[in-house]
Order: structure tokens, then C-alpha cells, then sequence
């Protein structure tokens, strides 16, 4: 456990990357396969589907994934809100997701895709921006491209100079696209069994670490 929370900053802890991310991953493959293959936090990919849905006359594409990209934005600006204004941000940016996760897990299958995508959608970017440190270096807790480039090129970096740093930093950005990948592969195992309800285990997962976050801080400033 030391090893996982090795740093100044807990917020910036190993164990709350691996833990954001295997999150950030299961619940973009739980809005991918239950709601219309919308994305809720990789937005490169909505605007390319939302280029097709243009190109193909879809209304309900086009509303799913502009309501996707604009809750997403409104997210953002609400945590850079929270930021400037409480102690403890970050916990209070994990309230949307965990409100919205539970809401949306008692929601039947046919409930609109643009509501239950948008809102996730707005949930992670809280999350995203609150958590978006591991031991000091940026990356992305619920999408994987840029992690996937700084874990080959520290690894490449270490390959040709030898810095034990540059090994460490790859292993952690490898972490962490390890960890999207197994949420987001336990989201599609599970979907068959529990359909929409398959959201409320990310819900849980965040819960216990908003929890172990909040008396992490309590302790820090002691």
C-alpha cells in the first residue's frame, strides 16, 4: 500500500490512477455497448461519430454525441468551479458521477441515450480534471491514447539512456493503460448479466475511494 501511495500529494497516489482509470475504462465501454456506441469521455472519437451522423442525416447520432461533447465542456468548467471555491475539491468533483451512476442504473434499457451518455459524460470530466496527476506527470483517467504514447516513449527514453526514472515513469503510464483496459473489459463481461445496473459497480468502486480519499486528506493535514 505504501508503494501505491508514494507521494506528497495523495491525490496524485498510484492507487488512485490505477483505480480512476480501470473506472474511466469500464464505464466508456458500459456507455459504448448500452447506450447507442456513444462515448462518454473519449470525445475525439463522438466528433468523428458525430461527423458520420451529420454525413448520414441521424438526428438521435447527432443529439447523443453533441449532448456528450457539451456536458463533457459544462463538467470541466464546473470543477475548475469547485477548485476555486472548496478545500476539498476533488471530492465533492466525485459526487456528480456517483448521483448520476446510481440514477442511471435504475434506468430501463429504452431510457434516451443522449441523457444517460451526456450525463456520464458530464460525471467524468469532473473526475478526469479532479484526478489527472500520477506522482507529479499528467495523464488521463478515462481515456488511454496519450497514455499509451508517454509509457513507449519514457520506455524508449529508458532503452537508449538508461534513466531509472525514465523506467519509472513508463511503468506507471503502463499501469494505468493496463488498468482502462481491465475496466473496461470487466464492463463488457458483466453487461450481459446486469444490462444498465452494470454502472452502479464503477459506483461503488468510486465511492469507497472518494471514502479512502477524504480521510487520506483528513490525515495529510494533521
Amino acid at each position: 500500500m505504501n508503494k501505491l501511495l508514494n507521494t506528497h500529494h495523495v491525490e496524485e497516489a498510484r492507487l488512485f490512477a490505477i483505480v480512476m482509470t480501470f473506472c474511466g475504462g469500464f464505464l466508456d465501454a458500459f456507455t459504448y455497448i448500452q447506450c447507442g456506441h456513444t462515448l462518454a469521455a473519449a470525445q475525439t472519437g463522438n466528433i468523428v461519430f458525430l461527423a458520420a451522423a451529420l454525413v448520414n442525416h441521424n438526428v438521435i447520432g447527432i443529439i447523443d454525441r453533441c449532448g456528450a461533447i457539451i456536458l463533457y465542456v459544462l463538467g470541466i468548467i464546473v470543477a475548475i468551479t469547485f477548485q476555486a471555491h472548496i478545500k476539498y475539491w476533488r471530492i465533492f468533483c466525485l459526487f456528480p458521477i456517483l448521483i448520476i451512476g446510481g440514477f442511471v442504473g435504475a434506468m430501463p434499457e429504452n431510457f434516451p441515450t443522449y441523457l444517460s451518455v451526456g450525463l456520464v459524460s458530464f460525471g467524468l470530466a469532473l473526475l478526469n480534471t479532479a484526478f489527472s496527476k500520477i506522482e507529479g506527470l499528467g495523464y488521463s483517467s478515462i481515456f488511454t491514447t496519450g497514455n499509451i504514447k508517454k509509457s513507449v516513449v519514457f520506455g524508449t527514453e529508458y532503452i537508449y539512456h538508461h534513466r531509472q526514472q525514465d523506467l519509472k515513469i513508463a511503468v506507471n503510464y503502463f499501469i494505468v493503460v493496463l488498468a482502462f483496459t481491465l475496466g473496461a473489459i470487466s464492463s463488457a463481461i458483466i453487461q450481459p448479466f446486469f444490462q444498465m445496473k452494470t454502472i452502479w459497480v464503477a459506483v461503488a468502486i468510486i465511492l469507497l475511494t472518494d471514502i479512502f480519499y477524504y480521510y487520506q486528506k483528513v490525515h495529510e493535514s494533521n
